[in-house]
């Protein structure tokens, strides 16, 4: 093992106290690290037909080989379980979370960190390189995540660095989150619940170590040559900025994750109203630097209603955001929560179930996050989500509410996010593209389209001609052919493989999916956007920093087919939650029929059917089920998990033969 790896895995049961490490080189030939790793852990040693909460899930906490090194951006940290929020049942998903903490395990000799088990009473994990200890927390439970922090740095000191969750979590919260430092979280998936349904409050770990890199002196010139204060990709509600700002700007922003040198122009800092400055990523950031981002949410088309969700101000938005994070609640629940209660009041409901609220005054806004966390109040109704808030309240509420309620988490339970209907500007093609990423994905695709479909959609938004021409440029280029990005439904199926392929490799190096793949150079204005024909940026930067700090080389199809195993595991994961195409169908179809809000296309349930049918296809999936075909798992090595897929088909099909001989009523 010449450079990345450092070669362990720590597994601790904490139902027993065991703690033991297994060898990283089981899996880096044929999973690299990261996510594709934790999906070899996921599918051999997760029980069937369990629940997010059984002491029988697992948390698994992995890096990969650039952590710890100057490759930039590569600090990230996934994080991979059964997640409480999917709805109807549980199955297994990720998350990822900037920072510092996969860098201090890295300098405490590890790769992963794998947990099983509950706890009889609250505990947290101590790591001080190779000495792992856990320790009773029954002082730190009921303790914010910001204090926990730093109460543990203090014991282990100040370069320790820390996962913990707050009162969201230990109250198992759907939507709880994992919080590191000020800003950075595991925070869609809910796995601050897991943690919470463990008794775990914490990993705090204190490395003493390096990260051996290959070819230090390459690792350097490709880093030099990267740059600094790059502006890689923009957010959508941002787009118009990205012709008004030099890309060498050196507004001082927040730092999201170790060894980024880059200024994406996503992160700000807010202060509270008693001076404090506040760090913010991502939507926190937005939120708060941007007044009218709330009012965003509007949509209205095919009788769907959303109305505008308010912006308090500044130092409110700061404040709210830096208590979202200290409960450990995943700060997107406000995105569909705050605008459904607005709707509630337009439709002449002012109380639930006794409970007043009013989403336009940020006061009751604060103690309602309170309520959510602690499950008091109207929050016990709201903390497991808004979907299944909507099958509580069902029969007490006008049908468009509980309708609407179904609406905005539209996606197994997670937020509608970028696929171009709710909130967000994602014209024709990339919606459709979308589709196909929610239609075959453990969770909401988003983060795997940062790179592409949001950067890209901003030039379309920009000037529709002139980005057409670009784009069949960068199309034959990246994909093959020209029209890949055409405004039409056909031949979408190869860009949506290919960035969910290049999702997975990101999250397994790891490194920032704001920043890579380079897919395209960011031009420093408008008039230099205008004269430039071919936008194709550096699409093998990942290989390179890779050969550099591991001493390995490998092509552009090998690691595409370590990608294509680790997403065909994950897909078979989904099958044994007992997911499949035609529930799909039915959950999303629906959504997208909608007319998208930049452009007012929409798809009909044939359209639907055939771009599935496209998808399923050209992934070698059959398409009854949209699963795997033995050939295909044959052709990735997976031969193992043939039997299992055998044994789900047939299940699948009792199932419909038994529904099937039910009488009609």
């Amino acid at each position: 093992m010449t450079g990345g790896w450092t070669g362990k895995i720590l597994d601790i049961d904490l139902t027993t106290g065991q703690i033991s490490w297994r060898d990283t080189q089981r899996y880096t030939h044929d999973y690299l690290g990261g996510r594709a790793l934790a999906s070899r852990i996921a599918w051999d040693e997760i029980p069937d037909s369990i629940d997010a909460f059984d002491p029988d899930n697992r948390i698994i906490v992995t890096t990969g080989p650039l952590t710890g090194t100057l490759a930039p951006t590569s600090g990230r940290t996934v994080m991979s379980s059964l997640s409480p929020r999917l709805y109807p049942k549980s199955w297994y998903t990720h998350s990822t979370l900037g920072g510092w903490f996969g860098a201090e395990m890295k300098y405490a000799g590890l790769d992963g960190i794998m947990i099983r088990g509950k706890s009889p009473r609250p505990v947290y994990v101590e790591i001080r390189d190779s000495n792992v200890r856990l320790i009773d927390a029954s002082d730190l439970w009921g303790v914010d995540a910001r204090k926990t922090q730093l109460v543990l740095k203090e014991r282990l000191g100040a370069r320790a660095q820390v996962l913990t969750i707050g009162p969201a979590g230990e109250n198992l919260v759907r939507f709880a989150t994992v919080q590191h430092a000020e800003d950075n979280a595991a925070g869609h998936s809910g796995f601050g619940a897991v943690w919470g349904s463990k008794k775990l409050k914490a990993i705090a770990v204190r490395g003493t170590n390096g990260v051996a890199v290959a070819h230090p002196e390459r690792l350097m010139r490709e880093v030099l040559e990267l740059g600094t204060f790059r502006i890689a990709p923009f957010s959508g509600a941002l787009y118009t900025s990205l012709y008004t700002k030099n890309k060498t700007t050196r507004e001082h922003r927040p730092v999201c994750s170790q060894a980024c040198t880059f200024n994406c122009q996503v992160g700000n800092y807010g202060k509270a109203r008693d001076g404090r400055r506040i760090p913010g990523h991502c939507v926190g950031g937005i939120a708060w630097m941007t007044p009218g981002f709330m009012k965003a949410t509007h949509y209205s088309g095919d009788g769907v209603e959303i109305p505008p969700a308010r912006n308090f101000g500044l130092c409110e938005e700061a404040e709210l955001h830096e208590l979202c994070n200290s409960l450990g609640l995943d700060s997107w629940f406000r995105l569909v929560m705050q605008p459904w209660f607005i709707r509630c009041q337009q439709l002449g409901v002012y109380q639930i179930r006794g409970f007043p609220f009013d989403p336009n005054d940020v006061y009751w806004f604060e103690q309602f996050m309170r309520e959510l966390a602690y499950r008091q109040g109207l929050g016990a109704i709201f903390a497991d989500d808004l979907m299944r808030a909507m099958d509580e309240l069902e029969g007490e509420l006008p049908e468009e509410l509980i309708t609407l309620g179904r609406r905005l988490e539209f996606a197994f339970g997670f937020p509608a996010h970028r696929e171009g209907r709710f909130w967000d500007e994602e014209p024709l093609p990339f919606w459709v593209i979308s589709a196909m990423m929610y239609a075959s994905e453990t969770r909401d695709p988003t983060i795997g389209g940062h790179h592409s479909s949001l950067l890209l959609a901003d030039f379309v938004l920009a000037d529709r001609e002139v980005s057409r021409r670009q784009f069949r440029i960068l199309s034959e280029k990246v994909w093959g052919y020209p029209d890949a990005l055409e405004p039409t439904f056909e031949h979408k199926a190869p860009v949506a493989i290919w960035s969910q392929h290049q999702h997975i490799l990101i999250d397994s190096f790891p490194l920032c999916d704001f920043s890579f793949p380079r897919i395209i150079v960011p031009p420093e204005s408008r008039e230099e956007w205008l004269a430039t024909e071919d936008l194709t940026g550096d699409l093998d930067i990942d290989l390179r920093l890779f050969a550099a700090v591991t001493g390995i080389e490998l092509s552009r199809d090998e690691v595409n087919r370590i990608a294509e195993r680790a997403f065909t595991l994950e897909r078979l994961m989904l099958a044994r939650a007992g997911r499949h195409r035609q529930m799909e169908e039915e959950w999303l179809r629906p959504h997208f029929m909608l007319p998208c809000r930049a452009d007012g296309t929409r798809i009909d349930a044939a359209g639907f059917s055939r771009i599935l049918d496209e998808y399923f296809t050209t992934r070698g999936w059959d398409l009854e089920y949209g699963w795997p075909q033995v050939e295909t798992l044959r052709r990735l090595g997976l031969d193992d998990a043939i039997p299992a897929l055998e044994q789900y088909r047939q299940d699948q099909s009792r199932l419909i033969t038994t529904k099937l001989r039910l009488p009609v009523s």
